[in-house]
């Protein structure tokens, strides 16, 4: 009897300890560590960026950003970082849409353009039929390789960049300024500063502004500089002075 009730015992003790060791397996972990190794690729897949403008506005946010990369999935995972900007940066966005630029690129496209609709008043104004999916255009070719460094290089020892300061002293209009120095992987100019009130060109030599100035490109033309003036009521005079002032220096 005493045997029975030792075996009985003993059973029950493996039970309960069968039970236990049941009871502390660890849970499923692996759609955890999947989740955490998808968020992991996500983010590395995520180039370096800045952005170069914003505009928000009656639920449209327009984006400009720059990065190095011209990689497509990395411009695919830009584009879809946007959304997550768009909901830390404003309430009640409707759509965005996306330019990428190539950093130091003279590229006069973008790399990669996209826009999404986030809601019905973004289908309207996008165009799309799709809540929440981007429409993405890669356009990267041979120009977006293409930085300032590589543009020819002038030979003058005062750049456009001059010119324009000499502008600003003299207390003449330069409203905007902006370098759109990829007009010049065409047009074979070193530089190219445009402002609302005149546009200075900047080119590889002497030789070479006077060539193009005699095709009556531009309104005036001093060592390797052309000026073309974008507001024809100013006086083009005081403009024709400050740049003698530089190159003639």
């Amino acid at each position: 009897m005493k045997k029975l009730l030792l075996l009985g015992a003993m059973s029950a003790l493996l039970l309960a300890a069968c039970g236990e060791e049941k009871a502390e397996q660890p849970k499923e972990e692996k759609p955890v560590a999947e989740e955490k190794q998808q968020a992991e690729k996500e983010t590395s897949d995520l180039p370096d960026y800045k952005i170069e403008e914003d505009d928000f506005g009656k639920g449209m946010w327009k984006v400009t950003l720059s990065t190095p990369s011209t990689d497509e999935n990395e411009l695919k995972a830009l584009v879809e970082e946007t959304k997550n900007l768009a909901a830390e940066k404003y309430k009640d966005v409707s759509s965005i849409w996306v330019n990428i630029k190539t950093t130091d690129s003279v590229a006069n496209t973008y790399a990669a353009t996209a826009k999404v609709a986030l809601d019905e008043k973004g289908k309207a104004t996008t165009g799309l039929n799709e809540l929440g999916v981007f429409e993405f255009n890669y356009n990267v070719g041979e120009t977006h390789e293409t930085s300032a460094e590589d543009l020819p290089q002038s030979n003058a020892n005062y750049t456009a960049d001059d010119i324009l300061k000499a502008f600003q002293d003299a207390g003449l209009s330069t409203t905007e300024p902006r370098d759109n120095s990829h007009n010049c992987v065409k047009l074979e100019c070193t530089k190219l500063i445009t402002t609302e009130d005149v546009s200075i060109y900047e080119w590889p030599s002497v030789e070479k502004a006077q060539e193009v100035s005699a095709k009556k490109f531009g309104d005036a033309q001093a060592g390797t500089i052309i000026i073309r003036m974008n507001d024809k009521s100013l006086d083009i005079q005081k403009y024709v002075d400050a740049m003698n002032n530089v190159v003639n220096k």
